[in-house]
């Protein structure tokens, strides 16, 4: 089998588009490249989440940028560090040409045939205020599919190192919030099916949330290797 030269480097089959932020990373979280069974390439793009609240021409346009200087790194596939990014999902995959997610939200149509179209998917959120229907719709919930909003932006610590961009990040008090959080989700939802963490700075604690709440659990990494499989699948030996 031939291989492709006119690439710079090689072996990194997926992308990840994070912004220009400090906040401490650790395994689970996207940013973070232990969180992944392959290697990864980062981009880093211009910003920060709050840009994509509303959203604009200028971080639509670093976004599509960044993907593009991936594509022509010889990358395949690429995933969103922010759900929110999904704001652009449909921009970015038409006009880069590259297989993109760019939020777990992604996942959304595919959870629900998976939990055979009943009950509620639960979306665990950075700030519930900040995510509307145009993140939603923008990676492909329509609205027949019922979902459960739960955002964390009460929660001490998530706020303090997550919304206000704080340094000093204790993963036991994180999860603490993370379970509380989840807690109220399924105290409010007695129907969830499902669970999507949208904040891809959670997936360290899918783990967590899942013996707590005893649903499937889906993240930002799930749709990576998702992509992953799907631009290098494995090779199986012949009989």
């Amino acid at each position: 089998m031939a291989i492709q030269s006119g690439y710079p480097f090689y072996g990194q089959p997926v992308g990840i588009l994070v912004f220009s932020t400090t906040t401490p990373r650790i395994p689970g979280d996207a940013g973070h490249a232990a969180s992944f069974a392959y290697p990864v390439r980062y981009e880093v793009v211009k910003g920060g989440f709050a840009d994509l609240i509303q959203g604009g021409e200028e971080v639509r346009n670093h976004l599509i940028q960044a993907c593009r200087n991936l594509k022509q790194a010889g990358i395949q596939a690429a995933v969103g560090d922010c759900g929110l990014m999904s704001l652009y999902q449909q921009d970015i995959a038409r006009e880069t040409g590259i297989t993109f997610a760019a939020s777990s939200l992604v996942l959304i149509p595919t959870v629900w045939q998976l939990i055979g179209r009943q009950g509620r998917i639960g979306i665990l959120t950075g700030d519930s205020t900040m995510l509307s229907e145009r993140h939603l719709k923008g990676s492909g919930w329509t609205e027949d599919i019922p979902l459960a909003i739960q955002g964390l932006q009460d929660e001490p610590h998530f706020h303090e190192i997550v919304i206000k961009g704080g340094h000093n990040l204790d993963p036991e008090r994180m999860q603490k919030d993370v379970l509380h959080a989840a807690s109220a989700l399924q105290q409010n939802t007695p129907d969830l099916g499902a669970i999507i963490i949208e904040c891809s700075n959670l997936g360290t604690y899918a783990a967590a949330l899942h013996a707590q709440c005893q649903v499937p659990v889906f993240d930002v990494i799930a749709a990576a290797n998702l992509l992953a499989y799907g631009v290098q699948p494995p090779r199986y030996p012949q009989p």
